[in-house]
């Protein structure tokens, strides 16, 4: 994602290293040891694809900013991350224990939201959780809403239910936490 690239330098020094680590640990906790999780939309890795590896987990980054896999490089040298488009994950089929997305699936239209559940559930295990941050909300959201951040405008955009979406890609909503001016999350499992 071209903002991205723009606030890589920025966004480093910028953000928490607590954000989703300990909903992303949580999820981890209820796999085997060893397990491989995509981190779709990774960034320079910090800190949820760094916590995942120090737990012991093997995890691939994914994301479509040259300039945060870069620093994911720097960051995290022995672990792999991929450059590509959450749309069409260019990955085989069923190879990945369990998927997280922190803080990018809100950046896509509603329709890109659907390519890229289809594309996550076509990589995970049969009953593979996924835990992604986004937001629901009624009607059309089509125009959706602006942000910035260090003087980059970012787009955002809901979907009207998650449930609905991931049903309509072989997953389950199994929960929904909403944190109050922070986020919300939806943990969905692949269906077996």
């Amino acid at each position: 994602m071209r903002e991205y690239d723009l606030i890589a330098d920025w966004y480093f020094t910028d953000r928490s290293r607590r954000v989703g680590v300990a909903e992303a640990l949580e999820v981890a906790a209820t796999l085997p040891a060893g397990s491989r999780i995509l981190d779709l939309g990774c960034g320079n890795g910090l800190p949820i694809t760094e916590a995942l590896v120090n737990a012991g987990y093997r995890v691939v980054g994914l994301d479509s900013s040259s300039s945060m896999l870069a620093r994911f490089l720097v960051s995290l040298s022995g672990t792999p991350a991929v450059r590509g488009d959450a749309r069409q994950c260019p990955f085989a089929d069923g190879v990945f224990d369990a998927a997280i997305s922190w803080g990018m699936i809100f950046h896509l239209p509603r329709g890109d939201q659907a390519r890229v559940f289809a594309s996550v559930s076509r990589v995970l295990k049969p009953d593979a959780p996924f835990l992604l941050t986004a937001a629901e909300r009624e009607g059309d959201d089509a125009a959706g809403i602006t942000g910035e951040m260090n003087g980059v405008t970012f787009h955002y955009y809901a979907v009207p239910s998650y449930r609905t979406l991931a049903a309509e890609h072989g997953l389950e909503l199994v929960a929904v936490h909403d944190d109050p001016g922070v986020s919300t999350y939806y943990l969905t499992r692949k269906l077996g």
